[in-house]
């Protein structure tokens, strides 16, 4: 169920520009003019902004035709043939074919291109171009009911035309790196002012959007966004899932003009993600330890204000389909979380203070964390303390989002991480095991053969029943092992002005700003 938190709502008199709808963004500071790079890769091209996918998310994150206008997926499970449609074309008035379709698909896996392009580059196999507007997408695995609800529809497409000529897409800032076929075209940016002004896209294949004129406008911190959102200067957030976190909400109720939209959140705002190459947290028992001595209910409280519930240990949420409900709930028991280091050779062997490895080796374990995430950061320093009170030697380790990435996708050479899981991350047929499961197109640390073996089996599902079902397997699986935590869950909340506009149509996990608003959008009064 969607759910509105409204504050006191007052019509005003249209402005000038009152088809002008501005946006705020946090995350991700604008420097290249370029659709293949944050934040126009995620936080833009995600909700359908300049690029559009061969397939979009609806509301309620089921798949709805997006280029292609409809698909056949073939019984082995290996190719998906695209039919396109046929009046979609560039913003420099090229006709957008299945040419530019194969090329895509290529040049993301050629260029391992975020996680979508290690996808392809384990399980794309090629593209047969039919003609114009047919092309078959062919993959070496039976992947494709997996690859069409997940990596194919986050994957824009791209001119071939502009970038069969480009080698390195993440520093490319040609003129033309946003040419795209979305609804809305780039006019311009605003270096100084840090503004990326675009308009709506008159020959856009699905008819012009209702909003006329997007500014996007970027914040160096949180609260800064908040108050301009406050104050009136922009109407609501655009990034790639970031609810305000609970603390913000009361706040936020107060103004006049603003109105708490609440979303189901499929994603998991706060996690916890155990190095399963690292000592000790190789060690399941010692997982398990820690599972117990985090006070779960205080992350809610201190982290989340109250807006959210202790997890589970099956750690997907239960507005995910294929939800296993019939596993426990995390639990805070700092006896038990004793018991099991005692039990298994963690004790304080030299009178320091702190546990000790059972070989006598003394232990220091860093809690990563990436420092531009203050929610984040704050609940490291929570758990850290946490995990003192039961002797273990905790530090936390804030690192860079360049070096966090670094560590946490790619050397994966981490003991603990503190992060989160988007809804995409969870809707994935793997059910979030890409982020702690070692097989080619994920970012794990597990070898486990049992969870490969189940992974693999949800991946190569041939319908949504044995999806389900293997998700629910996963999901015990992570009760059991624990390779990651969940440490709460909770609906997602997005502030939006009433004032202007009005319209908004909400989707699961990631708010009223997304492409469908695009076109349900209106000014007040109107």
């Amino acid at each position: 169920m969607l759910i509105f938190f409204a504050a006191s709502i007052m019509s005003v008199s249209a402005a000038d520009d009152e088809n002008v709808l501005k946006l705020g963004i946090q995350i991700n500071e604008f420097k290249l003019m370029n659709s293949l790079v944050r934040p126009w890769y995620d936080s833009a091209n995600f909700f359908s902004l300049t690029n559009t996918p061969l397939v979009i998310y609806r509301p309620d994150l089921d798949i709805a035709p997006g280029l292609a206008s409809s698909w056949e997926i073939a019984p082995d499970g290996k190719s998906i043939k695209f039919s396109l449609v046929e009046n979609a074309t560039w913003s420099d008035g090229k006709p957008v074919t299945a040419e530019d379709v194969a090329f895509s698909f290529d040049y993301w896996k050629k260029n391992k291109l975020y996680s979508q392009g290690y996808w392809y580059d384990a399980y794309l196999d090629h593209s047969d171009i039919i003609d114009n507007h047919t092309v078959n997408v062919f993959f070496n695995e039976p992947v494709a009911v997996a690859s069409l609800t997940t990596e194919i529809a986050t994957t824009s497409i791209i001119p071939k035309h502009i970038w069969e000529m480009v080698e390195n897409p993440k520093e490319y800032d040609g003129p033309d790196g946003m040419v795209g076929c979305g609804p809305f075209i780039f006019e311009k940016f605003d270096k100084d002012a840090q503004v990326v002004y675009l308009k709506a896209n008159s020959n856009y294949f699905s008819g012009k959007p209702a909003v006329g004129e997007i500014e996007w406008h970027y914040y160096r911190t949180q609260d800064a966004l908040i108050l301009a959102l406050k104050k009136g200067d922009i109407d609501a957030q655009l990034e790639y899932y970031n609810p305000v976190p609970g603390v913000y909400a009361a706040d936020l109720i107060k103004p006049e003009n603003v109105e708490l939209v609440t979303v189901p959140d499929i994603g998991v705002p706060l996690h916890l993600v155990f190095g399963l190459r690292e000592y000790p947290t190789n060690v399941k028992e010692f997982r398990q330890a820690i599972s117990y001595a985090i006070d779960y209910q205080a992350l809610v409280d201190m982290i989340a204000a109250g807006y959210g519930d202790v997890p589970g240990k099956g750690y997907c949420v239960p507005q995910l389909p294929g939800y296993n409900p019939n596993l426990p709930k995390l639990e805070h028991n700092i006896t038990k979380a004793n018991e099991l280091l005692n039990s298994s050779g963690f004790v304080d062997k030299t009178g320091d203070g702190f546990r000790d490895a059972p070989n006598g080796a003394e232990l220091k374990i860093p809690i990563d964390v990436d420092s531009s995430k203050p929610q984040q950061v704050r609940a490291a320093e929570i758990i850290n303390l946490e995990l003192q009170k039961v002797g273990l030697n905790t530090f936390v380790e804030s690192l860079s989002p360049d070096i966090a990435s670094q560590k946490l996708w790619t050397d994966r050479d981490y003991c603990i991480f503190i992060s989160k899981s988007t809804p995409y991350g969870n809707l994935v047929s793997d059910s979030a095991a890409s982020y702690y499961v070692d097989i080619p197109g994920m970012y794990g640390t597990s070898t486990d053969q049992k969870i490969i073996d189940l992974v693999e089996k949800a991946m190569y599902s041939r319908d949504q029943e044995e999806l389900l079902q293997t998700r629910s397997a996963i999901q015990e699986y992570v009760a059991e092992n624990l390779p990651m935590i969940a440490l709460i869950w909770g609906d997602a909340i997005y502030p939006v002005r009433t004032d202007r506009w009005e319209g908004w149509t909400p989707m699961y996990g990631y708010g009223p700003v997304n492409y469908w608003s695009w076109f349900s959008l209106r000014p007040v009064g109107k």
